[in-house]
C-alpha cells in the first residue's frame, strides 16, 4: 500500500510539470477591466506578454460604445467573421492594405508602435503585428 501511495504522489509530481513545462509565458496573465467615468469605452487590460514580449504595454481589450460609420466591410473569400483574442493570429487574406486602418486616429484609436498595424475586421479594429498578424490589442464594437 505504501508503494500505491509513493507512486501515485510519484505521478502526480510528473504530471504537474508536465504541464507546467506546456506553459507559455502567455499563460500567466492578469486581467483588470475599467470602465470610462461617461461609460463610453469598458477596458479590459490583460497583463503578459506577445510572443516576443516586445509589445506588452499595448495588450488589451476595449469594448466600445461609441461606434463610427465607416461603410460595409467587405471579408476576403471563404473567410467567416468572428472576434480575435489577444495572441490569436489573424489570416493572412486580413494582412493586406485593403483591410488596414491607416487612419487610426480619426477611430481614436493609439498610434501604431514599429512593425504594427490596425486591421479592421467586421466591426472590430485590431492592433497587430506586420510581420506574423498576432492580436495585439482589440478594440470591439468599434465599427457598426
Amino acid at each position: 500500500m505504501k508503494n500505491l501511495l509513493t507512486m501515485t504522489a510519484m505521478l502526480a509530481v510528473c504530471a504537474g510539470a508536465g504541464a507546467a513545462l506546456a506553459q507559455d509565458d502567455q499563460t500567466t496573465t492578469q486581467t483588470t477591466v475599467t470602465q470610462s467615468p461617461d461609460t463610453t469605452t469598458k477596458t479590459t487590460v490583460t497583463s503578459g506578454q506577445d510572443v516576443d514580449g516586445l509589445y506588452t504595454k499595448y495588450r488589451k481589450t476595449v469594448t466600445s460604445t461609441r461606434q463610427f460609420h465607416i461603410g460595409e466591410w467587405k471579408a476576403p473569400a471563404d473567410f467567416t467573421v468572428h472576434h480575435f483574442d489577444l495572441g490569436q493570429r489573424l489570416p493572412g487574406d486580413l494582412l493586406v492594405d485593403s483591410y488596414y486602418l491607416n487612419d487610426y486616429g480619426t477611430y481614436e484609436l493609439v498610434a501604431p508602435p514599429e512593425g504594427t498595424v490596425w486591421v479592421r475586421v467586421g466591426s472590430d479594429a485590431y492592433l497587430v503585428r506586420r510581420d506574423n498578424g498576432e492580436v495585439i490589442q482589440a478594440d470591439t464594437g468599434i465599427f457598426d
